[in-house]
């Protein structure tokens, strides 16, 4: 992480909202203003992983080796780790615990070799449980959080508490 000059998390205080969308395009954007190859994703949404579907990359895998887990790479040469490059097949669930995911996630952050980056877009699950907090704990030097509504009375409501 000490490679990466700037870290952006975008959340959402509920799901369906655009979060992952906007994700991609904030890295899509980046890139080809200059930032090619320079710009990562962290899909951390461990139950509703998306971005490589966004981006086409289902059905490829992360490299997993002793020296570290390298990122898939997309469009622009954005890399991209998701936990649906961990799955066996796109059907698969995800039905883990606490511990679990905050072991995953954790994992996520200390062992990819993500290499030298302008920016790493950090994709949070909805919400404000265990793991955007975890994630933000762990991620002390944020740079920036991108907060994602829509215009309805609820979803707004649910951005004011988080």
């Amino acid at each position: 992480m000490s490679r990466i000059a700037h870290k952006i998390a975008v959340i959402s205080g509920k799901g369906g909202v655009g979060k992952t969308t906007v994700t991609v395009n904030l890295a899509m954007a980046f890139a080809v203003h200059g930032h090619v190859d320079r710009v990562g994703i962290l899909d951390a949404d461990i139950h509703g992983p998306s971005v490589p579907t966004m981006l086409g990359l289902k059905g490829r895998r992360l490299g997993v080796v002793p020296a570290g887990i390298f990122p898939a790479i997309g469009p622009l040469g954005i890399r991209v780790v998701s936990m649906d490059f961990l799955l066996p097949d796109e059907e698969s669930p995800v039905v883990w615990r606490g511990p679990l995911k905050m072991r995953a996630i954790s994992q996520f952050l200390s062992d990819v070799a993500w290499g030298e980056l302008d920016y790493l877009f950090i994709d949070l699950p909805p919400g404000t449980g265990d793991e955007p907090l975890s994630i933000l704990q762990l991620l002390p030097d944020m740079d920036g959080v991108v907060i994602v509504t829509i215009p309805s009375e609820v979803s707004q409501h649910v951005v004011r508490k988080a």
